[in-house]
């Protein structure tokens, strides 16, 4: 891979030990192992992935998201929704798929239907 080809990538990547306020608004793949207090948007087809050391409180709109870490708020997925094993959702969830993992942690409302998918925007 040349300098431009890596410049013409689309992905975000949040660390370890950074704590962010408001709300964020991201295009491409996104990973988060930080602490979030406000909404995440994903604004294309792009993954959310949301590592171990993640907390995210505040409500989350996607396509996709896998969960490893924790979550407070209502998560909107416009595809597959997947709660591993260490993940932890306190709220609501609207998605087309579910995927809950052994171990997980979930006190939650939980919806799943194709209607998300064609009636909610991102």
């Amino acid at each position: 891979m040349n300098d431009q080809d890596f410049k013409n990538l689309n992905f975000s990547v949040l660390g370890k030990n950074t704590e962010l306020n408001g709300n964020l608004n991201f295009c491409g793949d996104t990973i988060i192992n930080c602490v979030v207090k406000g909404d995440i948007r994903i604004t294309n087809a792009g993954k959310l992935t949301l590592e171990r050391d993640s907390f995210v409180d505040g409500n989350i709109y996607c396509n996709d998201v896998e969960i490893f870490g924790s979550v407070k708020g209502t998560i909107t997925a416009h595809g597959t929704l997947s709660v591993r094993s260490s993940g932890v959702i306190s709220g609501t969830i609207n998605a087309s798929q579910l995927s809950i993992f052994p171990g997980a942690v979930i006190n939650i409302e939980a919806h799943t239907t194709e209607e998300v998918q064609e009636n909610q925007e991102l």
